[in-house]
């Protein structure tokens, strides 16, 4: 059976995503043992996980859990998008590319909630063409 399709993951494939530290960080920051920011939040970044709340309701749950003000949100989900989102794959991208029009090409993701706006917003997403899938 010939190969006629090539599907690529988004987070730690096609984007290269570290830790970056930034719940350490923010644990040190709000006074919080050592795991204790994820045991508050498991819920939310669960539910944000399959889709089950909104980005709004997660930054609820933020601000009600956490006790940070706007400001501290903003700076707090900056933090989170930098480290989730990583940086471009730029190598894997690129062939990817490649294998087009030879191949289907498609990206599946199981992106939290808010992630696709931001990964499609990025300059090496482009919008799907129409042998082009996006799976979620």
């Amino acid at each position: 059976m010939a190969i006629r399709a090539v599907v690529f993951d988004i987070g730690g494939v096609l984007e290269i995503t570290p830790d970056l530290g930034v719940t350490e960080l923010w644990e040190t920051r709000l006074g919080l043992r050592a795991g204790e920011l994820n045991q508050r939040m498991h819920d939310a970044w669960a539910g944000g996980s399959i889709g089950t709340i909104t980005e709004d309701d997660v930054h609820q749950a933020i601000t009600d859990r956490l006790g940070l003000d706007a400001q501290q949100l903003a700076a707090f989900m900056a933090d989170i998008w930098r480290e989730y989102l990583g940086t471009a794959n730029t190598g894997l991208i690129e062939y990817a590319r490649r294998l087009r029009p030879r191949y289907c090409t498609g990206i599946v993701s199981n992106s939290f909630v808010g992630a696709r706006e931001r990964e499609a917003g990025g300059l090496w997403i482009r919008r799907p063409r129409r042998r082009d899938h996006l799976f979620t």
